[in-house]
């Protein structure tokens, strides 16, 4: 579906002399984010074009205007997704507009052989429902010859008051009554967070956000000595990223807005690019913390490309806000609350300017925290340094596996969709049975009728089932197992951070010490003419370079520690604890699918038991 995957280039291209250097980390170099065919997303190449049938529909309805009732089917279809609809969906639309069941069955072959429809595809639906009810040719071409004619679709009559409700569509895990279930679930037009860390948002946005733009809490003294609280996977912050969907900007400078919304503050507006800045900052000042990556930049998006993009996002979101660090991060809390980030951007680099000052800079271990580091840390960073590549690995291949079992859900639902218009149509084209001559009908007839008119309906509950539990999937296992694999990538990166700058010069400012050592007893020995002068200007150089070395040394234990946390803490209970609760949801969810699943064909064959033989 997706085009090739462009060659990777080497990360993290820094120089450091004693400290934090001229980074160059770029997340548009590389990307793992994979489709369900295996290949690369976020190519530069634009995504291939759609289905010659699309196209085609683009023609036959050209610029026509399409009636309000067009939009309010769309929206009762599928009510919170905004994207394609199924084809079970468009059933249940179909069977509020009192047209025989063949002329439906033929409409739906119209328009469309996938599981799901697009908008497009919906309308031209709608509108051959139209010339259905006016008695006028049911067929594409008399389509696209009233459009141009008149550019305007048809109005077709829906009763949509007497739409019957999906087929118990929340099966994600929740009661439908549960506060915390999702009921405006992202779109998703094509197939293709729950984080740790119990910290809460600083309440005063403007609170440590100076020069700096340190968060206070981060200002002087450690703030993640220890673990996590209990149930600390239960009390997580979320933030809802959404896509805007009309484009901003100017003809030649169109791009997409996302909407985040969070606990912090109203909702606001942010550009990838404001997405960027902030990742390159938090990464800057953060180089020995997990944080996990950016879905990168591409000329020419689509709609499957954004909406990529836009889960990636949010999964990244979700990491950070719940990280016990950099939760607290003041450009953090500016990012999620401020309506105008790059007003406020041009602001503080106009007036106090946005500091990218490492974090060990203002940060010291003491000795407490100093003495929980182990002493074979060392030992255990290899040890998840030889895994982390074969994780990354596996876990890509689990979300390309269940990438492909919703499309197959979604593939048998469309079918079984189709079987239950067919059986449709064979009720009402055979009528009553042929062998009574007469205005009556044989009881054999009747029995078998009611039973295909039982087999319709519950094949028909079972697509929508079907196509529930798919799209639940989607949205909740799918992102879960993702997060899994982004965690690992992050891990990775990680490390090759530290193998970059951790390096400091330590050793070459000792060299010199001693050197300038033996060359202050040289002069305090010969005390030649200004021999004070010079041996002032020596004796400062060692001050100098002394204080160097502490600061140095307080960093490499500062390296350390930060480094055992994100191992101990970060790392070991998300890959764990909430490993543990995605496999439990899942469980859960597939548990309920299959007891309705059960009940729907028990139900069919207590409606059928009873069909007659004779």
């Amino acid at each position: 579906m997706f085009n090739a995957p462009r060659p990777g280039s080497i990360r993290f291209g820094t120089s450091l002399n004693g400290g934090l250097g001229s980074f160059t980390d770029n997340p548009l170099a590389t990307s793992v984010y994979s489709n369900d065919d295996g290949l690369d997303p976020w190519s530069t190449a634009p995504t291939p074009p759609p289905p010659q049938i699309s196209n085609a529909f683009g023609n036959v309805i050209a610029d026509a205007q399409a009636p309000s009732i067009y939009n309010e089917a769309l929206a009762a279809a599928e009510p919170g997704i905004s994207g394609d609809i199924s084809l079970s969906s468009l059933q249940r639309i179909l069977g509020t507009t009192s047209i025989p069941a063949a002329t439906a069955q033929k409409i739906v072959n119209l328009v469309s052989t996938r599981p799901r429809l697009s908008k497009l595809e919906f309308f031209v639906a709608l509108a051959l429902v139209a010339f259905a009810q006016q008695d006028q040719d049911v067929s594409i071409e008399h389509l696209a010859s009233e459009a141009q004619r008149t550019n305007t679709l048809p109005t077709p009559i829906l009763d949509l008051s007497q739409l019957p409700p999906p087929t118990q569509s929340h099966l994600n895990g929740r009661s439908p009554s549960d506060p915390s279930a999702d009921v405006n679930a992202p779109p998703i037009p094509a197939y293709s967070e729950s984080d740790p860390w119990n910290i809460s948002a600083p309440t005063n946005i403007r609170t440590g956000v100076t020069a700096g733009v340190s968060a206070g809490p981060l200002t002087g003294g450690s703030t993640f000595t220890g673990g996590l609280p209990p149930d600390w996977w239960k009390k997580q912050e979320k933030v809802d990223v959404t896509v805007l969907p009309e484009k901003q900007g100017f003809i030649l400078n169109r791009y997409y807005v996302f909407l985040l919304q969070s606990e912090r503050g109203p909702p606001v507006q942010r550009r990838y690019s404001e997405f960027l800045f902030l990742w390159d900052c938090l990464v800057r000042r953060y180089p020995f913390r997990i944080i996990p990556n950016l879905p990168p930049k591409r000329i020419g998006p689509d709609e499957i490309f954004i909406e990529q993009r836009r889960r990636g996002l949010s999964r990244f979101m979700n990491f950070i806000v719940n990280h016990p660090v950099i939760a607290s991060d003041g450009l953090l809390s500016v990012f999620l609350s401020e309506p105008s980030f790059d007003g406020w951007k041009k602001h503080a680099l106009a007036t106090v300017g946005i500091s990218y000052e490492e974090e060990s800079v203002s940060h010291r271990i003491d000795r407490t925290e100093e003495m929980s580091i182990p002493r074979d840390l060392e030992e255990k960073m290899n040890l998840v340094k030889s895994r982390v590549g074969m994780l990354i690995e596996q876990w890509s291949r689990i979300c390309l596996i269940a990438e492909r079992l919703i499309k197959r859900r979604e593939s048998s639902a469309a079918d079984l969709s189709r079987i239950s218009l067919t059986l449709n149509t064979i009720v009402e084209e055979n009528g009553k049975c042929w062998h009574i001559a007469s205005d009556g009908d044989c009881d054999l007839h009747v029995g078998v009728k009611h039973g295909l008119i039982a087999s319709s309906r519950r094949v028909g509950n079972q697509s929508e089932l079907l196509f529930s539990r798919a799209h639940a999937t989607l949205l909740t296992s799918l992102e879960e197992f993702k997060s899994h694999r982004d965690l690992y990538i992050a891990v990775r990166d990680l490390f090759v951070r530290h193998a970059r700058l951790s390096t400091d010069k330590v050793d070459v400012l000792k060299k010199r010490v001693e050197f300038n050592g033996r060359k202050l007893e040289d002069i305090k020995a010969a005390k030649k003419e200004g021999w004070e002068q010079e041996a002032d200007k020596v004796m400062g150089a060692i001050e100098r370079d002394q204080i160097d070395i502490a600061s140095l040394m307080a960093r490499r234990v500062f390296i350390r520690y930060s480094m055992w946390h994100e191992l101990r803490v970060v790392l070991h209970n998300r890959e764990n604890t909430l490993l543990t609760q995605a496999i439990q949801n899942f469980a859960k969810q597939e548990a309920d699918f299959a007891q309705l699943v059960v009940q729907n064909w028990s139900g069919l064959y207590e409606e059928v038991e009873s069909m007659p033989f004779e």
